[in-house]
């Protein structure tokens, strides 16, 4: 029976995958924040000494009690599996037609900001469009009472609120250092291979680095990467995916794993040219970190806060 519907979901997740893949050439960069470190030129001293942040930042998640995994403490999904794998691939989908709709829209005078910041809007839009409809269903939620994460002995007991926002926040600290020694690590392998290295690793960042912030659409397309982006890619990869694997009978682990590896490939054609190796390794961590903190806060917000986190910095240092 598990075997089976373990088998079922990982063809959801393929046809999820195509969808995604279908999404992402028809909407074209989506405008998500996401970035590595530009570590062109960085002095080994610089890599050594986030490097020995990221050790002691994973060295406090490991042994201080607030950031490690509690045995009572999960995400409450209320959503089957099956739904929200499917749900996942819908989402990308809608994000396709909701950029294209937005970019059809827009005014003749609209320059290139404008275009990319109305299509992430109407891309995320959509996303959470679907997210919303999928919750109103009453043939998505499991029978029983049992929670889409239930087959994985999850107990359904969040963190409160407040709690979980600030354990994001956290969260983001610690991984800030994890993200700049991975990054900078692979920006120096491909240095070292003679590959020109960018100096911002996401085309949205050069796009605001190149406009500025005189331009109105400069602070509308920061407000989207920093609020409107991540409030739908968690909902959508930390929610409907992660929890659907698990719900599948994925173990907490593989569903993260499984998570973040698509996570960082669907942000494949927003890295620039030069920074792909460093971008995705970074975007594994970053995924992985933000995934294991919905975990330890059951809370969909203490993601959300973190990667708001994560692209607000970044969109302050290309500024």
């Amino acid at each position: 029976m598990m075997c089976r519907r373990t088998g079922t979901i990982v063809a959801l997740l393929a046809a999820g995958a195509a969808a995604a893949d279908a999404a992402a050439q028809g909407a074209g960069d989506a405008g998500a924040a996401e970035s590595t470190p530009a570590a062109a030129g960085i002095p080994w001293w610089w890599l050594a000494f986030w490097c020995a942040l990221a050790v002691a930042s994973v060295i406090a998640m490991r042994h201080v009690a607030w950031f490690r995994q509690l045995p009572r403490i999960g995400p409450a999904w209320p959503l089957r599996a099956e739904p929200s794998v499917l749900g996942f691939g819908a989402a990308f989908m809608g994000a396709a037609l909701g950029a294209v709709l937005m970019v059809r829209a827009a005014p003749e005078s609209a320059g290139d900001l404008a275009r990319a910041t109305l299509q992430a809007a109407g891309g995320h839009a959509a996303q959470l469009a679907v997210v919303v409809a999928l919750f109103s269903l009453s043939s998505a939620r499991p029978r029983r009472g049992l929670t889409a994460v239930g087959h994985g002995g999850v107990h359904a007991q969040p963190r409160g609120q407040l709690e979980s926002a600030a354990l994001g926040a956290c969260f983001a600290a610690l991984l800030w250092p994890m993200a700049q020694a991975v990054g900078g690590i692979a920006t120096a392998i491909q240095a070292l291979a003679g590959e020109r290295i960018p100096e911002l690793g996401h085309r949205t960042l050069e796009a605001l680095a190149a406009t500025g912030p005189s331009d109105p659409w400069w602070w509308a397309s920061v407000g989207c990467a920093a609020v409107l982006t991540p409030l739908a890619e968690e909902w959508m990869y930390r929610g409907l995916l992660q929890q659907g694997l698990k719900g599948a009978g994925l173990g907490r682990g593989a569903a993260i794993a499984v998570t973040s590896v698509l996570f960082a490939l669907v942000h494949w054609g927003s890295l620039a040219d030069g920074s792909r190796a460093a971008g995705l390794a970074t975007l594994v961590l970053l995924s992985v970190g933000w995934g294991l903190l919905y975990e330890r806060s059951g809370r969909i917000v203490a993601p959300i806060v973190a990667h708001a986190a994560f692209n607000a910095v970044n969109l302050w240092i290309a500024a």
